[in-house]
């Protein structure tokens, strides 16, 4: 039977490709080189634009200065107490609180006139907190009755504040209850007749 009638003839080797010569190879190799390095390039290219381009942290924002201490806390007038100074006139109870920034501290306690004195339980310097109520009892002393002044509309306390912002002097008026109490009892202390009585006796 001829080749060809059904039958494959035998079957031929693949072709070996044929070997490049050197200069060819290097050149390959050559030109592979430039290739990566040029990817690589590329991809240093764009990453380095890419982080050029990124949008910068937003700059830091200073924080905002404390409140003023007088602006954050308050004196509330309580109620009458039993002195226990000699020679307390008045005593009472008032409530120190602080609604909002750092700590402040009371540093003293007074009142404007010189024929009284003022002390406190406890003693100053007092700190109050943030959202903290603290109670203070506050006793008045007649030093010079012939000067105390029995109506002298809303008399109020002078109040040495500090805290890490500032220190200031400030006047808290306690309201007509106190002004009343208190007029009772320097009234009690230093009677209104008291010079008729000192001529009567001379």
């Amino acid at each position: 039977m001829e080749p060809g009638e059904g039958t494959t003839g035998p079957e031929r080797p693949p072709a070996r490709p044929r070997p490049l010569p050197a200069w060819a190879a290097r050149a390959a190799r050559h030109r592979r080189a430039l290739a990566a390095a040029a990817v690589v390039a590329a991809l240093a290219g764009g990453g380095g634009y890419l982080y050029a381009s990124r949008p910068s942290p937003p700059a830091p924002v200073a924080a905002p200065e404390p409140p003023a201490p007088s602006q954050v806390v308050s004196f509330t007038y309580g109620h009458p107490v039993e002195p226990s100074e000699p020679g307390s006139a008045f005593a009472f109870t008032v409530r120190v609180a602080a609604s909002s920034g750092p700590p402040v501290t009371v540093e003293r306690i007074g009142q404007p006139s010189r024929a009284l004195a003022v002390a406190s339980r406890p003693r100053p310097p007092l700190v109050v907190a943030a959202g903290e109520a603290r109670d203070l009892v506050v006793e008045i002393r007649t030093v010079d009755c012939v000067h105390v002044a029995r109506n002298s509309g809303l008399p109020f306390l002078e109040v040495t504040l500090s805290n890490r912002r500032q220190k200031e002097e400030h006047g808290y008026i306690l309201g007509d209850r106190y002004a009343r109490d208190l007029s009772d009892a320097l009234t009690r202390a230093c009677p209104e007749d008291r010079d008729a009585v000192t001529s009567g006796a001379s």
